[in-house]
């Protein structure tokens, strides 16, 4: 895991012509990160848990970084650049299908790491599909009283 985190965090530091000769790669690293990331949320010890979620904090902290250097680069806000990396026309098509087939497995994993954090509630799609319970009436009695054989 933490080569997956050290190659993640690497990748930042590349110039813009070998991020995107990368591109794939940091995708791959990217979706085995997060496995052993969901691994550790359901099977670790406390401390793994902490540990992974500070390196999941410390991520972060650098996507933001690196969101705030891209506008203030572009001259585009964060919509605006949002946008644009989510237009299909700003990219090859090989570069698009990469970015599609990344971006749906992040976002599965997601689903999946959200319903182990602490204080995570089911989502609405969770809750349509939970079977539903049954509701016993108050104050109502059963009628036909007992069914065993009287002497």
């Amino acid at each position: 895991m933490d080569n997956e985190f050290d190659k993640i965090m690497e990748f930042f530091s590349l110039n813009p012509e070998d991020k995107a000769v990368k591109l794939e790669d940091i995708f791959e690293d990217s979706i085995e990160f997060f496995n052993k990331f969901q691994y550790v949320l359901e099977n670790g010890t406390e401390e793994e848990k902490a540990e992974i979620l500070g390196k999941v904090m410390e991520l972060q902290e650098k996507l933001q970084e690196e969101t705030e250097k891209m506008c203030t680069d572009s001259g585009l806000s964060e919509e605006e650049l949002k946008e644009f990396a989510n237009d299909k026309e700003n990219f090859t098509e090989e570069e698009w299908e990469t970015i599609a087939q990344a971006k749906s497995k992040l976002d599965d994993q997601a689903d999946q790491i959200s319903k182990h954090l602490p204080g995570s509630e089911p989502g609405p799609a969770e809750v349509a599909s939970a079977p539903k319970k049954k509701k016993k009436k108050k104050g109502t009695k059963k009628k036909g009283g007992d069914k065993w054989m009287k002497s």
